[in-house]
């Protein structure tokens, strides 16, 4: 019998509207390659929209894990394939290789975790466990996974060091055809906050752009705790939960704000990028002081330094 093997799940392109500062892909729309990658892969095995539609199930999106691998520039052909890399009763683990179409080269992984209520269809399971493959080690969590994040709400979030990044209305384009707010969008909030969080941790946003350095995320893991609407009022918060002499590790939290519920939380692997040469830069010993002065008290959020 013949190994199972990865699908072709979504095809595109980059477009200049879909970069950022760093000339490369944002990070929010390696989520939506995923999200829509995972639409079809849970067709391939059977159970697509319509399916869905006819049966009673209702599928919901537990975590996402991404590792950015290489960089996505413009008009490169993107190229996703996948597979079910665990399969239960209730949920499925869906692993999403996102490649460049040019040379074939892995630039990011994206491992989904689905959960199916009131379980899979004794049918789809039967495909799903079929089609199963080994994750991939390089698709494996690496630098995230290790920190507890804690169940906070909107009026204890300041106690806790967190700062506020963004403040915004979820509007109809951010939402699935059933109103529901997209991952995408949802990365997008820490994307979009991220200068924000990097002035407070004493590093000029825009001296830096002068400078041709930018800030990359190589790992997030983010965990979806409640679900958002359409019309829904959000706030994110952030801070540093640890760091080396290269990489920061932020916590981000995004609340529905009318009732302070924690709707998402990640941990999220960051990195100072000399956009001139295309490599990693290091923390002087003046900033990683600085940065020491800025770490989030873990004991009090209810995890630890690890």
């Amino acid at each position: 019998m013949s190994r199972p093997s990865l699908i072709r799940t979504f095809s595109t392109a980059v477009n200049t509207w879909q970069c950022d500062e760093n000339a490369h892909l944002n990070v929010q729309f390696y989520s939506e390659f995923g999200h829509e990658a995972s639409a079809h892969l849970l067709a391939h095995l059977g159970l697509g929209p319509r399916a869905q539609r006819a049966t009673d199930v209702e599928l919901t999106v537990g975590r996402d894990h991404i590792r950015y691998l290489r960089e996505f520039r413009v008009v490169d052909p993107v190229e996703v394939v996948s597979a079910p890399v665990e399969v239960g009763e209730r949920h499925l683990l869906a692993y999403h290789e996102i490649r460049n179409a040019s040379d074939g080269t892995v630039a990011a992984t994206m491992c989904r975790q689905i959960v199916c209520e009131p379980a899979w269809p004794e049918a789809f399971r039967a495909r799903a466990s079929q089609a199963h493959i080994d994750l991939p080690a390089h698709a494996k969590p690496r630098s995230v996974g290790k920190l507890t994040l804690p169940d906070l709400s909107l009026d204890n979030a300041h106690s806790r060091g967190l700062i506020e990044i963004g403040r915004s209305t979820i509007v109809p384009a951010e939402c699935d055809e059933s109103g529901s707010f997209l991952p995408q969008h949802q990365f997008g909030r820490y994307s979009d906050g991220a200068p924000l969080l990097w002035n407070h941790l004493g590093f000029n946003r825009a001296a830096m752009q002068d400078r041709q350095e930018g800030s990359v995320v190589v790992e997030m893991l983010n965990h979806y705790r409640h679900p958002l609407r359409s019309g829904d009022l959000l706030v994110a918060m952030s801070g540093l939960a640890a760091f080396t002499d290269k990489t920061l590790t932020f916590m981000h939290f995004l609340f529905e704000a009318e009732t302070g519920t924690l709707a998402a939380c990640a941990e999220a692997v960051g990195m100072k990028f000399d956009q001139k040469i295309r490599k990693i830069m290091v923390f002087t010993e003046e900033e990683q002081a600085r940065l020491s002065e800025c770490l989030l008290c873990l004991t009090a959020c209810g995890g630890s330094h690890g």
